[in-house]
């Protein structure tokens, strides 16, 4: 799945409504298969990721299931693009550099950044609005983070 940036896109395709939580998790879908592939660890990354973020510790399993399963679906049927535009505009303004650093985290996991992967981030990053700096600022820091 090839994520097109921005400026390049032709029209826009209507996904449905997403709420904050359906947001977040469509994020993580499209950045696990940012390099048009999911490795286990991309994986086992996004479930620690998600169960980790406050606002789903305290969900129940079925009900994060299930919203995994639908914007599973989303970005399967509508492709990432999209997906990743309407999610960019449920994102309140100031969880939006934390939905960019839970993106680029999982995205890093592996310790490498390839050149689809690349493209996907600075996508997201104009997607939600973030600068460069913040963007860059964020990507040394997740860079860091999983070189240990």
């Amino acid at each position: 799945m090839t994520v097109v940036p921005r400026s390049l896109r032709r029209r826009p395709v209507d996904v449905g409504k997403l709420d904050a939580d359906d947001a977040f998790i469509a994020l993580l879908i499209a950045a696990m298969d940012a390099s048009g592939h999911v490795s286990a660890e991309e994986a086992a990354r996004a479930h620690n990721i998600i169960w980790s973020m406050k606002r789903f510790r305290h969900r129940s399993g079925d009900t994060v299931g299930r919203t995994i399963e639908r914007m599973r679906t989303l970005v399967e049927n509508h492709g990432a693009a999209p997906a990743i535009e309407a999610a960019a505009r449920q994102i309140p303004t100031r969880l939006r550099p934390a939905a960019f650093a839970v993106a680029a985290d999982l995205v890093l996991v592996d310790g490498r950044m390839e050149r689809l992967e690349r493209r996907f981030l600075s996508g997201l990053a104009a997607d939600l609005g973030l600068d460069r700096q913040t963007a860059k600022s964020i990507l040394d820091v997740m860079r860091i983070k999983n070189s240990a």
